[in-house]
């Protein structure tokens, strides 16, 4: 009988406490995998949510050619360059759009190509679209598609937005 118990002690192999050490690093190999896993799902969801919230802030932003089409009623449109570091004009206009909702206000970057034809170094001209000429810092009011007052003056520009 003893016999067999040896016989059979020999035939398992591994002795246990090597058999202990793989199954341990088994389980630690799975866990790492896992957490490796759970870290990158964790992590792509975090992106997707930036991205939403990079999406749901949209400044009404438009070419200088849509101004005239923005539809009916009162609305602003500015004309600014984006690439003026001295600028103020851009957080105006997140500052404006965020806390009024009385009337609208389009922005028209000046640095965009597409509009590069609407800047002008002479004398403003708001007739319609195709004749169009602003310079950077320049405030339309609109009313039913047709400007009905012109604003150069950067701080009455400023005292428009801030109210």
């Amino acid at each position: 009988m003893y016999m067999k118990r040896d016989y059979l002690n020999s035939k398992k192999g591994l002795p246990s406490e090597v058999k202990k050490t793989i199954i341990i690093i088994v389980v630690a190999a799975l866990l790492l995998v896992g957490m490796y896993f759970l870290t990158t799902l964790i992590l792509s969801k975090d992106t997707e949510e930036e991205k939403v919230t990079e999406n749901a802030i949209q400044y009404d932003e438009i070419l200088a050619g849509e101004s005239f089409n923005q539809g009916d009623g009162e609305y602003y449109v500015i004309y600014y360059d984006s690439s003026d570091q001295y600028s103020t004009i851009s957080s105006l206009i997140s500052s404006y759009q965020l806390n009024n909702s009385d009337t609208k206000l389009y922005s028209v970057d000046l640095s965009n190509g597409m509009n590069k034809k609407y800047v002008t170094d002479g004398d403003i001209v708001t007739d319609d679209a195709s004749s169009l000429r602003v310079k950077s810092n320049t405030l339309l009011k609109f009313k039913d598609g047709e400007v009905i007052e012109t604003i150069t003056d950067i701080n009455e520009i400023t005292n428009i937005l801030n109210s």
